[in-house]
């Protein structure tokens, strides 16, 4: 009995001794990063005719990848099937597959600085989280090279508290963060035998980058709908639509992908050609809107969208279009923003034709076109909760519900397990 509380007893200093230093790592890293990028959107908001510069920006990082290996485009899916294989043996130390390497987050951050600088229409979150992997892996390698008493951790608690360290500390937002790292490999299960050290990796993230000075999202204050039956008719109508626009959006964005590789055949041209594209659409867009907010983050469209100065209707399709095009020539960064955005100003076309007050139907949209492009619906949810300061939380979780129920199963993060219960037969 003494024996057993003394391990227990280590096994919880052991795991808060990691989590805090995953955390703690990862923190000081994504505030690197997160900052890295404000300041190459800020440069190219400076001078924008570095937008002509895409294609080389898409030859360069092609150029990067060729030389690392493509497993170096794979972290998230490396990691995800890692945790599926350690869940399902019960071993990781059996397993020790060596997918991911510690070097991939230097490797994603280059490239996810250099789509930046240009201005690719991509996010930061898909590129934060591979270096949060990366850390988390970095951490398993070193333990076992130590050996400290045999106490090893588990692997898969690694890559789990590294993401969850990363998207909380980009957001700001632990909760969603914790939330994310136990369920982004499986959404339908809440991994809860990880749940301590998702907890302390995110909180300790969080905190970290907020004392360093983290550059992050803002969202303005809006009007949030209230609770009635009529509004519960409209979101529920809204949020079917927003799921629909979700899977379109991933549909396209597959189709594009896939497209430009068998079009052209070769990498280089593959790179290039959709990269002058987004060039040519970047100029298009100027000479109709007179900016460039579609480059980038475009989180100034979102803002608009929200707090009233508004956005053309066809905002969403243009930014979408940016997306398809920018991803496609292989620029690195992510698609969580690029959802938001493209969500948020989907949300107020809607309500506008409708003569609805758009800025509540903006922050579903977005929320509603997330949870539709990473089938994280409890994730998004509590994303609303903390980064959008979401008060109301019936209509948002109905948003969050319908939108995921009619997305499908696909999404962003591939080789994500989603086993709906069948039927079993006595």
């Amino acid at each position: 009995m003494k024996t057993d509380r003394k391990d227990n007893a280590l096994r919880i200093v052991f795991n808060t001794v990691r989590s805090l230093g995953v955390g703690i790592t990862v923190g000081f890293f994504i505030t690197v990063f997160a900052n890295t990028v404000n300041l190459a959107g800020v440069i190219n908001t400076r001078y924008p005719l570095l937008i002509l510069l895409i294609p080389l920006g898409a030859y360069l990082t092609l150029k990067i990848y060729q030389k690392m290996g493509d497993s170096f485009r794979r972290t998230t899916i490396s990691a995800i099937d890692t945790i599926h294989d350690i869940e399902d043996s019960g071993d990781d130390m059996a397993l020790r597959p060596g997918r991911i390497s510690p070097w991939m987050g230097p490797v994603a951050y280059i490239a996810a600085a250099i789509s930046h600088f240009t201005g690719a229409s991509v996010g930061k979150e898909g590129v934060g989280v591979q270096i949060g992997l990366a850390i988390g892996e970095l951490f398993t390698k070193v333990e076992r090279k130590l050996a400290w008493r045999g106490h090893y951790g588990r692997e898969d608690y690694y890559l789990m508290t590294g993401s969850a360290a990363a998207f909380g500390s980009l957001f700001g937002s632990p909760i969603a963060g914790v939330l994310f790292g136990l369920m982004f490999a499986t959404p339908d299960m809440l991994r809860l035998d990880a749940l301590y050290p998702c907890l302390i990796s995110s909180y300790s993230a969080v905190y970290v980058a907020i004392i360093l000075g983290i550059h992050k999202m803002t969202i303005p204050q809006f009007t949030e709908l209230p609770a009635t039956l009529g509004n519960l008719a409209t979101v529920v109508i809204f949020a079917a639509i927003i799921g629909l626009m979700a899977r379109l959006f991933l549909y396209l964005l597959g189709r594009f992908r896939s497209g430009v590789e068998k079009k052209f055949g070769s990498k280089t041209l593959s790179a290039l050609i959709p990269g002058c594209m987004v060039t040519l659409l970047s100029l298009i867009t100027y000479f109709l809107v007179g900016s460039f907010d579609y480059n980038g983050l475009s989180l100034d469209l979102l803002y608009r969208a929200i707090d009233g100065r508004g956005v053309p209707l066809y905002a969403f399709i243009i930014k979408a279009l940016m997306v398809f095009l920018s991803i496609a020539a292989g620029f690195s960064g992510g698609e969580v923003v690029p959802l938001l955005v493209t969500g948020g100003t989907f949300g107020y076309a809607f309500a506008t034709v409708l003569g609805l007050e758009s800025s509540p139907f903006a922050v579903l949209g977005a929320i509603g076109m997330l949870t539709g492009g990473t089938n994280l619906p409890l994730v998004c949810f509590a994303l609303a909760l903390e980064l959008f300061s979401y008060s109301e939380p019936f209509l948002l979780f109905m948003t969050v519900s319908i939108a995921f129920l009619s997305s499908g199963g696909g999404s962003i993060y591939h080789h994500q397990r989603i086993a709906f219960r069948k039927k079993t037969t006595r």
